[in-house]
């Protein structure tokens, strides 16, 4: 295995340094192009699909798993419009992020780069194979991935959808490599191949990626449990929160930016109390009085009970998992507490969690939602997978 995973790191290796020097244009014909010809291949997706949820259900996995799994027309669609989102993004590339004019006159400039080559791990969301081969491809950043073995059939297809692509428009097809091998002692060594990778992003679940962590000696950002929380203070408007509460749990309980947990002011009325928690109990949503930390990705939710806005935020500190945390209130010294205390990489005031994502943002697809704090914090689009060189133009300047 560790000759077979040296060789897969050493073509992206090599493919990387065709894509640091490829084209703004062509990366972008090559992105519009692929997306045609998903819209154009939508029956052989989903037959690709079918086989995988006909496999998931024969063993019985969560419904919630198999929803993550499912690629509807409107998700294949949702697939094409996002790559032709990130076509017409700006070039990350060779971007004058810093410039000035040194006194002994050499000129400084901080450019912006592809890291290199990527090895993205990730769960059993075949949509996830188009998002993190686009993002990469567009960054200039050739690609390993290696999707869960529940969503094999469909991620292969796609991967391989995107690599024909390339091949019409002279590009190499290591760019972009799907790990097909189920083993996991190939995927451990492909975590030693800092030779030749530059970067392991893992998408998943919290065992994942402390395994990932534990194993790479390539360097790892890292996207752990979106353990979502939602504080409601006694100054909330109650029918707004219960929209916002409603949109946060209800509207796709199996995504990461999904709440899992509400907090309450303990001085609501439990006639306010009853409007929120109402509309979820309607919508079939599970109450938990005694869990917390939890990160249902179901129709389940925490409820706590807190003196204030400090506690919390307190209780997020230690309960959360630092992804994505929301308060509603009218009042401003609240918000602005909250905003201000609570270290996560989104922090929304009176709005759902559900909106920490790329697309939402403007980003576009992402290769996932940081917890991490150095490189990249929040949703991972295009500008994420970039790095930096300092380039010195001088006529003979000598050190002294």
């Amino acid at each position: 295995m560790e000759k077979i995973a040296r060789q897969i790191a050493e073509r992206a290796r090599i493919a990387s340094l065709g894509l640091r020097v490829l084209g703004t244009e062509t990366r972008n014909e090559a992105l519009r192009e692929v997306a045609k010809q998903i819209r154009a291949r939508v029956v052989e997706i989903q037959a690709k699909n079918d086989l995988d949820i006909a496999t998931a259900k024969e063993a019985n996995l969560k419904d919630s798993f198999i929803d993550r799994l499912t690629l509807t027309p409107k998700r294949i669609e949702e697939m094409a419009a996002g790559v032709e989102e990130i076509a017409e993004f700006g070039d990350p590339l060779g971007k004058i992020l810093e410039h000035r004019i040194l006194k002994n006159g050499i000129d400084i400039s901080r450019v912006s780069v592809p890291l290199g080559a990527i090895l993205f791990i990730y769960e059993s969301r075949p949509n996830v194979t188009i998002d993190g081969a686009a993002l990469c491809f567009k960054s200039g950043n050739s690609v390993v991935l290696r999707g869960g073995k529940e969503s094999l059939h469909s991620s292969e297809f796609l991967a391989e959808l995107f690599g024909e692509v390339l091949a019409k428009f002279g590009i190499s097809k290591d760019s972009v490599q799907y790990i097909n091998n189920p083993n996991r002692e190939l995927l451990s060594q492909l975590l030693k191949q800092n030779k030749y990778l530059d970067l392991v992003i893992p998408r998943g679940g919290e065992g994942l990626i402390r395994a990932v962590t534990e194993q790479s000696s390539i360097p790892v950002i890292k996207h752990f449990n979106g353990i979502c929380h939602i504080y409601v203070d006694k100054s909330a408007n109650f029918e707004k929160a219960a929209k916002i509460i409603y949109n946060a749990k209800v509207q796709r309980p199996s995504a990461c930016n999904s709440v899992e947990t509400l907090l309450f002011h303990k001085d609501i009325s439990k006639e306010n109390i009853e409007v929120v928690l109402g509309v979820l109990k309607n919508a079939g949503v599970e109450l938990h009085f005694d869990k917390f930390g939890v990160e249902y990705l179901d129709l389940q939710i925490s409820v706590c009970f807190v003196s204030d806005v400090k506690e919390a935020c307190e209780h997020i500190e230690k309960n959360g998992s630092h992804h994505t945390d929301a308060v509603i209130a009218e009042n401003v010294s609240v918000l602005n507490f909250f905003a201000n205390n609570v270290d996560s990489s989104s922090v929304m005031l009176n709005v759902s969690t559900r909106f920490a994502d790329g697309g939402q943002y403007g980003l576009g697809a992402e290769v996932g939602i940081s917890t991490d704090k150095l490189h990249a914090r929040g949703p991972m689009g295009v500008e994420s997978l970039c790095s930096y060189k300092w380039i010195l133009k001088g006529n003979g300047q000598e050190r002294v």
